[in-house]
């Protein structure tokens, strides 16, 4: 009975997958960045409480936060991209459904990935040259691991985002050309 369960479970989430990759992809990314706002928010909290220390728990919470956060995004723009890939593949099927059926986003949101991308990267630059600055006037690592570590993912998001940006606007060459070559044979 388990293994019957297990099989029909396999096979709805990879006839999603097939149509719509951006439903399964997006949610799964979106409780990353829930996770991620979660941990920030404790962050915010504790600090604006006046704690200036984190124990193991918050370092914990920093960290999966930060991880979250970040694979959060990266699984929600391959889902949209999957979506794009689908959609060039097999046409018949409405792959622009999105995660909530376009409830949320009216236009894909993967044209804004390079501008999301550039920012992120931009602004983990300047976060990482911040805390160099502050390494050099007298700050301990104790006290620039979080700075680095927010820099480096927001680098890596950055870079990430801008490479799937790159990939959708090449699927999206291949997609007209296919759609003009049909148009002058007449299809």
């Amino acid at each position: 009975m388990v293994h019957d369960g297990r099989v029909f479970l396999q096979s709805i989430l990879w006839t999603v997958m097939m149509y719509n990759p951006v439903r399964i992809l997006g949610l799964i990314g979106l409780g990353g960045v829930i996770v991620a706002t979660l941990a920030f928010l404790g962050l915010l909290v504790a600090r604006i409480s006046g704690s200036t220390t984190l124990g193991p728990w918050g370092i914990a919470g920093v960290f999966i936060g930060a991880i979250s956060g970040v694979v959060g995004v990266s699984l929600y723009a391959l889902g949209v991209t999957f979506n794009r890939l689908v959609g060039l593949f097999n046409r018949e099927v409405g792959t622009k459904q999105g995660m909530f059926g376009g409830l949320v986003f009216k236009e894909s949101p993967d044209r804004y990935f390079g501008w999301a991308g550039l920012a992120s990267f931009l602004l983990g630059i300047v976060i990482g040259i911040a805390a160099l600055l502050l390494g050099i006037t007298g700050w301990s690592i104790v006290q620039q691991w979080l700075y680095l570590l927010g820099s480096a993912m927001l680098i890596l998001m950055g870079v990430q985002l801008g490479i799937l940006w790159i990939f959708v606007r090449a699927l999206d060459e291949i997609s007209q050309r296919t759609e003009l070559t049909q148009q002058d044979l007449g299809e």
